[in-house]
């Protein structure tokens, strides 16, 4: 499933996608409207995406978070990140989608950008870190689109699984820019948000 989708400066050819079906179980409550700097998880993500891509959705059934130019899409196979996932990239309008988590504390353009100028010849990017790869701030060509369908359908939810199946590009920690380890924080836990208050302190 090898193709040439070449990088761009400005990537009219991607939606950003912010992931925010998730049930936030271990925080308790609802990690997108958690407030960091006076601001929720969910508009310094959506900050950061409207000044890279043109167009921005939310995957998940969240109308509350949705505006007119930031539509929800609701997953088709609810109850994963993978789910989620398949309903962005089956609602966007371009042949690239780059996901996000709702639930991080700072998230970083600069990494944002150097994923996508990784992206040619590629089906998908993933960043790979000593904790293993980080499949929900990734880039997915629409050619993952088939694999992932068949995968729902049949119940598995991992979303590697279907790695193997595509041109995929894997980035080294070491190879990723300053800071990533900053970028790439998410917020699972009250003790990771009071760490965290703690730190700004």
């Amino acid at each position: 499933m090898q193709n040439s989708h070449n990088a761009v400066q400005a990537p009219s050819d991607v939606t950003g996608v912010i992931l925010a079906g998730g049930r936030s179980r271990r925080m308790g409550r609802d990690k997108a409207t958690l407030r960091v700097g006076g601001q929720t998880l969910f508009a310094r993500t959506l900050e950061m995406l409207r000044g890279i891509f043109p167009r921005v959705l939310i995957a998940g059934d969240r109308p509350d978070l949705a505006m007119p130019e930031t539509p929800s899409v609701p997953d088709i196979y609810p109850g994963s990140a993978l789910g989620g996932l398949h309903g962005a990239l089956s609602a966007a309008q371009s042949p690239w989608i780059f996901v996000v988590p709702c639930d991080l504390a700072h998230p970083d353009p600069d990494l944002v950008r150097f994923i996508l100028s990784h992206r040619n010849g590629c089906d998908l990017v993933v960043p790979r870190t000593p904790q293993g790869l980080e499949p929900v701030f990734a880039l997915y060509h629409k050619n993952c689109l088939p694999l992932m369908e068949q995968m729902l359908v049949r119940g598995d939810y991992r979303i590697f699984d279907f790695y193997r199946q595509v041109h995929a590009r894997y980035l080294e920690a070491d190879s990723l820019p300053a800071g990533w380890q900053r970028a790439l924080l998410n917020l699972n836990t009250p003790d990771d948000l009071r760490r965290l208050d703690k730190e700004a302190q």
